[in-house]
Parts: C-alpha cells; structure tokens; sequence
C-alpha cells in the first residue's frame, strides 16, 4: 500500500513543501487587470441604431412619393382608376370564408393576444385609407397603388396566419 499512486491525495498534498516562492511577481499584472475596464459590445445599442436609421429611410421614402413634384406619366386607359375593394364575385367568397375563419379562430385566443392582433389589423386598413386618399389626388403613381394593393394582401396574410396559428397540428413529421 506504498504505492505513491495509489496515496490518498491528503497524503500527498502533505508531501508537499510549503514555501516555494513564485518565480515572479504576479500581483502588478493582477492588479492591472483588476482597475481596467472592460469594453464590451453593446448588441442593444447597435440594434436600436439600426432601427432608427430604418425608420429614417423609410419616412425619407414616404415623403418623397408623398410630395414628389414630376409630372405624371401619361396614361393609356381611358377609364378611370378605382381605389375601392375588388368586386370579383370569386375574391369576395374567398375573402368572406377567410374572414369568417379569422374571426372563429380569433375568438378562441387569449384577450391580450386578440387585442394586439385586432391592432395591427387596424393599423393595415388605416395605412391602406390613407395610401387610397393619397391616390384620389395622385392616380398616376405606381409605387402608391403597389403600397396599396399590398395592404390588402398584408390584411389577407394576417386572416391566413391567425387561422393557420390557431389550429391543431394535425400530422407531424
């Protein structure tokens, strides 16, 4: 029972000497790097840098199609633009069922989740009675009637998305 590796490690540690001095002065570079501070990424920062320099373009972008002062391009249809809801017969079924299904699914959520989604649902029909109020003065402009037809896909997308959330998985992979 000699055998030094096989020694409980009390009785080594005992075998050790006690007073060996270090073979340099450690302390000044510990206290050194205790007094510094360090620099640190801020991800917060830089996230919400980006997110002003987002909103700047996009309010530079809006203002300029809002007020931009060319002249319109000529136009080749002879009737009128309508900056109403499509009337095809198979787009209102359509809509009215996904609609219908939205508002089924809807009521089965929380207060709070339903709250925030009937919001951004009012911010989409907002956006799109300004964007359609600023086309009756200028019907000529493709980026607005592109702004507003997207609306109405933003506001289908947001039928479609509470509907598909909200049900069952039906299957898994």
């Amino acid at each position: 029972m000699n055998d030094p590796v096989q020694s409980p490690l009390e009785e080594r540690l005992a075998g050790l000497r006690l007073d060996v001095p270090p073979a340099r002065n450690l302390w000044p570079g510990i206290a050194h790097r205790l007094n510094r501070i360090p620099r640190r990424p801020r991800p917060a920062l830089f996230a919400a840098a980006a997110a002003v320099a987002g909103a700047c373009v996009a309010g530079t972008l809006t203002w300029a199609v809002m007020h931009s002062r060319g002249e319109p391009a000529p136009r080749m249809a002879v009737r009128a633009p309508s900056f109403d809801e499509p009337r095809n017969p198979d787009y209102v079924a359509a809509r009215d069922s996904l609609e219908h299904n939205y508002r089924q699914q809807l009521a089965l959520l929380d207060p709070a989740t339903r709250a925030r989604i009937e919001a951004s649902l009012a911010v989409i029909r907002q956006a799109r009675e300004d964007i359609r109020k600023t086309l009756a003065s200028e019907p000529a402009s493709p980026v607005l009637e592109q702004l507003w037809q997207s609306t109405w896909h933003d506001e289908l997308d947001l039928y479609d998305s509470v509907v598909r959330a909200s049900q069952p998985t039906l299957t898994r992979i």
